[in-house]
């Protein structure tokens, strides 16, 4: 067989396709003369045909073009943006088809790179699988005055123009048409870049990134919507600026006490519009419980928690254990954090601010022996955090993860060191998408 040379011009090929399986980004895999079909939106069992769009020496990128043999899996996406929206990617396929495909993806990583099988393999936390999203940022572009709002499209920087988004929480539904048409009316229109939406416990907020001042005027108009509406309103000219501007506070910088709620726990975290929040409320709620159902921590317990941000782990684990310390590369999570210790009455958790992607071992933290270790990366994972905290690794750490191949990664680097994964759990946090969130659970062996 000839294979065309390495290109990125798309072709199709004349054979049908086998789907053997999926990679670790949700993609189907098969193989084709010896080579590895990585293949959008085509589902395991099912027979295909495709058109290739990159074709490299040992792997191609492709996408469906037919399906010859659908799985049982397979559904028709319900939101109409799906062949266009870059974003809800996997709307083909079923929720309960997700969530087993999500699993059983997490476990062939951990066994094919790390040779690792979890002791018990737990139910997964399911979500909702639409209304699920309390936040989400909407692209903004203008020509000529025109308004172009909504995600991105798939594989490019065109936007798609949405007016309603199935995966967004019912108070927010409205919010894609409700900015089409006010936005326009502005004056200062095309300074206006993006707009950022989110739930907090008090009700709705909108944040509105510009490039240039707004004008009085403008402003005047953006508080009447704001109070139409009932929005919490923020302005921001700059990724260090933010200012209320709504409802009925000086806009000299300050933040409205937003706050979200973990009712299990009885913590209230307080956060600010350019926080880091999850977007899924009854999944963090969940993960949140879980965590301290596996780990068990009692009054005698020291935890480290990696990560921290604004406490969305320490505060619970405080409330159960004898001292929490939580690490955060942002001086500004970390104050916030400190703030929501003090709010929540808990006097036996310290915040501290490091980079921890470089060495941190001659940090005061760092030299302490914990009995509790949870680490919640970010997608490039962990392994350079578990080699610097070799010697204070404790028999329980949890790891939070986002991305199955580092999590792979770092279960074999644990396994070094004696460690056995014991409980692992695959976490529905963004269904509908091909992103893969679990909890795993590892024991000094």
């Amino acid at each position: 067989m000839r294979f065309k040379r390495a290109t990125s011009t798309p072709f199709f090929l004349n054979e049908d396709v086998r789907i053997d399986g999926l990679s670790h980004d949700g993609r189907g895999i098969a193989r084709y003369h010896g080579k590895t079909l990585f293949i959008d939106g085509a589902l395991p069992g099912e027979t295909i045909r495709v058109q290739v769009v990159e074709d490299k020496r040992r792997f191609m990128n492709a996408r469906v073009k037919e399906v010859l043999s659908a799985s049982s899996e397979r559904c028709e996406p319900v939101c109409r943006h799906f062949h266009r929206c870059g974003g809800c990617n996997l709307q083909y396929w079923s929720h309960a088809g997700q969530l087993e495909g999500k699993q059983q993806i997490v476990l062939d990583q951990l066994r094919r790179f790390a040779n690792v099988v979890p002791e018990h393999v737990e139910d997964s936390l399911i979500s909702p699988p639409y209304g699920y999203r309390y936040r989400c940022r909407f692209a903004i572009r203008w020509r000529k005055g025109r308004l172009s709002l909504g995600f991105r499209e798939k594989g490019s920087n065109t936007i798609c123009e949405i007016n309603e988004c199935p995966v967004l929480a019912e108070p927010l539904q409205e919010m894609p048409l409700l900015l089409q048409s006010f936005l326009p009316t502005l004056k200062g229109r095309e300074a206006i870049s993006h707009a950022e939406c989110f739930l907090a416990e008090q009700g709705r907020g909108l944040l509105l990134r510009h490039i240039r001042p707004l004008s009085e005027e403008d402003r005047v108009l953006l508080k009447e919507f704001a109070a139409t509406h009932q929005l919490f309103l923020y302005l921001q000219d700059s990724p260090e600026s933010i200012r209320v501007l709504y409802p009925g506070m000086p806009d000299e910088g300050v933040s409205v006490a937003l706050n979200y709620f973990l009712p299990e726990s009885g913590v209230k975290l307080c956060f600010r519009p350019q926080d880091f929040t999850q977007v899924n409320w009854v999944i963090n709620q969940a993960m949140v419980e879980q965590a301290l159902q596996w780990l068990t921590p009692n009054a005698s317990d020291k935890v480290l928690d990696l990560f921290c941000g604004l406490g969305n782990f320490s505060l619970p684990l405080a409330k159960k254990s004898g001292h929490v310390t939580g690490v955060e590369g942002s001086q500004n999570s970390v104050e916030q954090a400190t703030r929501n210790a003090d709010l929540n009455g808990l006097n036996n958790v310290s915040f501290y601010c490091a980079d921890l992607s470089s060495d941190f071992t001659a940090e005061s933290w760092a030299k302490e022996h914990y009995d509790i270790v949870v680490l919640d990366p970010p997608r490039a994972g962990a392994d350079f955090m578990i080699e610097q905290l070799a010697s204070l690794l404790p028999d329980r750490l949890l790891y939070i993860s986002c991305n199955p191949a580092t999590l792979a990664r770092d279960a074999g680097n644990l396994a070094s060191y004696g460690f056995k994964l014991e409980r692992l759990c695959v976490m529905d946090m963004f269904p509908q998408t091909a992103h893969v969130e679990s909890m795993a659970l590892f024991i000094r062996a």
